[in-house]
């Protein structure tokens, strides 16, 4: 007698550079005990997908789990699903790169599992209309993507009741449309309103089909779902309820609902979950949609025209935060390098570089929804190391050498940036905005120091208020409805940033500006340096830029005209570089300016012994990275990471006053509300008296392994004086 079929998929994965103990705890608490129990109920088959590096992790550490799942193979349990091998999302690479993708591994689970793998997971289901072709190329034959899809192209929900079939021209592959209800109500309702839901789909379609596909981190990882579903049984008295409804009720595969008849066609908008896609908008319309989806469930119209009303498209996180933008170009421009370094020389191998590139098409960084992601500096730093070692893998297989400058769009903003690459750096300049350094990288150590975050007010601090302090009692919930904080005081720490926390950010600063006013964003700029473009001049010499703007001071008493020339000097195989200012006013009598020049570093841990400053080579009793601290008469600084064995060095030519100061951010997580550290700022502030006469400042900068800093560096105001430490 046929039955009515849930076709049940999970997905599994682990960032790149996520910690150790985090793969630990996920396997542990997740991966492990959800087949485990599965194991024990035979006739309940499923779909699992794996990212290749978790199955590489998962292979280093738990051999054990492989053969679980080997077992459960063979005998016909588990089906194995294949996706990008680093958990990509297929839209935002080139299709060489997601072709490549794929094929590791398929050719993976050929190699470990001997099985070819006809289905698809699709990273964070985000779809768009080009794909058919490519996975169809591919060797995949369906793929689960969410019911919100369908609705979004007109759908009703009752049409939903088994597979669809799409093409692109004349490539197709098989749909199959996730029920959001039973996204919600697994692992999160009781189970018998889980059964009932399928009961009742069942009695109108005694033959149908229901599709579940989703993460397996809710079944132990997400807030309270270990003892949700392992220690309070939700998980197992599932599984009983399941055999004890087989009259009319079956778990499949997912390649097996594919392999039904399918409902009819169905030509998909670009679209993901429906979370997904209120996350990817700008904040003014993240609280504006999240106010009208309540008016509408209000009213209750949510069912009737909730179709008509979605969010942005995946792509606008690359607007929404020009950090992912950055990450994102440079991927794409790696990966161009590549590219034309195989088809330059077909004998080279470049395995390397390709798996570091592979590695850096990672998901996670690139978006922030309720999960971390581009908020995680561990996550974010993963893939810069990635980005830098497949760049630094070509220049070893072009033998680069020496200074390279280039002149281009760099982050597709219809502006041209300027990049250098030395033997030991690999940076970018923005003349279009304040001639900031933007991005700082150490192709000795793969790290880039300029990886901060900018402050911003997200769409989701509009719920801080109602936030339950973590280890408060709270029912489970979905985590789409739970709001844990993890600290007391959060609201305190929102300050927004109106410019890009990066490198040599210049700025006249208003008399009654302190330490305080400018580490909240409250601070009065009388300058238009920080925002405005400088002129790019010409210049012969490899390595050095030359940029100048002639702009202006607001005062009361009018407007001052004020020059300033900018020169980024860098040197072939040197870890120093030179940034020289030349201020100069046209003005009739001298101006006297608090001029100060930011710079932001991040070594990710801001309260960590092994990570200070030190300032004229004095240790500070306020030496975290995170700390607050002013510091009168400074001529040299140094930022140490002991952990990587890095420093960065900063000396002037004049001494400066010296502001140090955190970058707080408040992100929501799938643990709830916290605080995290992205960097530091440091503000060389000059006190100077401008006229015709140029007044040179010089900064010489070290960045690099922290055993080889210049002594120049170690060598200050106090230092002279006997009291360096």
């Amino acid at each position: 007698m046929d039955k009515f079929k849930l076709a049940f998929g999970i997905h599994n994965h682990q960032p790149v550079g996520n910690f150790t103990a985090v793969f630990e705890e996920a396997h542990q608490r997740a991966y492990l005990p959800f087949l485990e129990l599965l194991s024990k109920f035979e006739e309940i088959r499923i779909s699992l997908h794996q990212s290749g590096i978790l199955w590489d992790w998962q292979k280093q550490t738990h051999p054990e789990y492989f053969r679980l799942v080997g077992s459960m193979v063979d005998r016909g349990q588990i089906e194995l699903m294949t996706g990008g091998f680093y958990e990509p999302i297929l839209t935002s690479i080139p299709e060489r790169d997601s072709r490549a993708q794929i094929h590791r591994l398929s050719q993976y689970l050929r190699e470990h599992f001997e099985i070819d793998p006809s289905g698809l997971w699709l990273t964070e289901r985000i779809w768009e209309p080009h794909l058919p072709r490519l996975l169809n190329e591919s060797g995949v034959k369906y793929l689960p993507v969410d019911d919100t899809h369908f609705i979004y192209a007109g759908f009703e929900q009752s049409q939903l009741t088994g597979p669809f079939l799409t093409e692109e021209s004349g490539a197709s592959v098989v749909l199959l449309p996730i029920q959001k209800r039973l996204r919600y109500l697994m692992p999160f309702g009781k189970v018998e309103d889980l059964i009932a839901e399928l009961k009742s789909q069942a009695d109108r379609d005694p033959n149908g089909l229901a599709v579940y596909a989703d993460d397996g981190e809710k079944f132990g990882v997400w807030p309270k779902t270990y003892e949700h579903c392992y220690e309070d049984g939700w998980l197992r008295e599932f599984f009983q309820a399941v055999r004890q409804n087989s009259d009319w009720l079956e778990i499949i595969p997912l390649h097996e609902a594919a392999a039904l008849k399918t409902v009819g066609r169905a030509y998909l908008p670009s679209a993901s979950y429906q979370e997904m896609l209120h996350w990817s908008l700008p904040t003014k319309a993240y609280v504006e949609y999240e106010k009208f989806e309540e008016t509408l469930k209000q009213a209750k119209m949510e069912e009737r025209f909730g179709r008509f009303v979605r969010g942005g498209h995946w792509r606008g996180f690359l607007t929404k935060y020009e950090e992912s933008n950055l990450m994102h170009k440079r991927m794409l421009a790696v990966s161009e390098r590549l590219a034309l370094v195989e088809s330059e020389n077909h004998a080279l191998d470049t395995s390397r570089a390709r798996d570091r590139l592979q590695a850096a098409q990672c998901n996670c960084p690139y978006w922030h929804g309720v999960f971390g992601g581009l908020y995680l500096p561990h996550i974010r730093q993963a893939i810069w190391e990635a980005l830098i070692s497949a760049d630094s893998e070509l220049d070893r297989l072009t033998e680069f050498s020496g200074v390279k400058e280039f002149r281009k769009d760099l982050d597709f903003d219809g502006q041209e940036e300027i990049g250098v690459a030395t033997e030991q750096f690999h940076a970018i300049i923005k003349p279009s905005r304040g001639g900031s350094l933007l991005n700082l990288n150490l192709k000795g150590q793969n790290f880039d120091i300029t990886d901060t975050l900018t402050r911003r007010t997200e769409g989701y601090h509009t719920h801080l208020d109602i936030a339950v302090l973590d280890g408060e009692p709270s029912n489970t919930s979905s985590i789409h409805d739970l709001i844990l904080a993890k600290e007391p005081g959060l609201k305190e720490l929102l300050v927004e940033d109106w410019y890009l926390k990066r490198c040599f950010i210049d700025h006249f600063l208003t008399p009654d500006v302190d330490l305080s006013k400018f580490f909240s964003a409250k601070f009065g700029e009388e300058g238009d340096f920080v925002l405005e473009p400088y002129t790019v001049e010409d210049n012969p010499e490899p390595g050095t830029v030359k940029l100048s703007r002639s702009g202006h001071l607001w005062r009361p008493e009018g407007v001052l005209p004020v020059q300033i020339n900018k020169e980024f000097i860098f040197q072939a195989s040197s870890n120093e570089l030179t940034v020289r200012y030349t201020l100069t006013t046209s003005s009739d009598s001298p101006i006297n300016v608090a001029f100060g020049v930011e710079n932001n570093f991040n070594f990710q841990a801001g309260h960590a012994e092994d990570r200070f400053v030190l300032v004229d080579n004095i240790r500070p009793e306020r030496s975290y990275l995170d700390s607050l601290d002013r510091h009168e008469n400074a001529s040299s600084l140094i930022l140490f990471d002991q952990y990587r064995s890095i420093a960065v060095a900063q000396q002037t030519s004049e001494p400066a006053e010296l502001w140090r100061m955190p970058i707080f951010t408040v992100s929501l997580s799938e643990g709830g509300f916290e605080k995290v550290y992205q960097g530091t700022t440091l503000l060389h502030l000059f006190r100077l008296s401008l006229s015709s006469t140029p007044q040179v400042l010089e900064f010489r900068m070290y960045a690099g392994h922290s055993e080889t800093v210049p002594e120049t560096y170690l060598v200050g105001s106090k230092a002279r004086s006997g009291q360096n430490g």
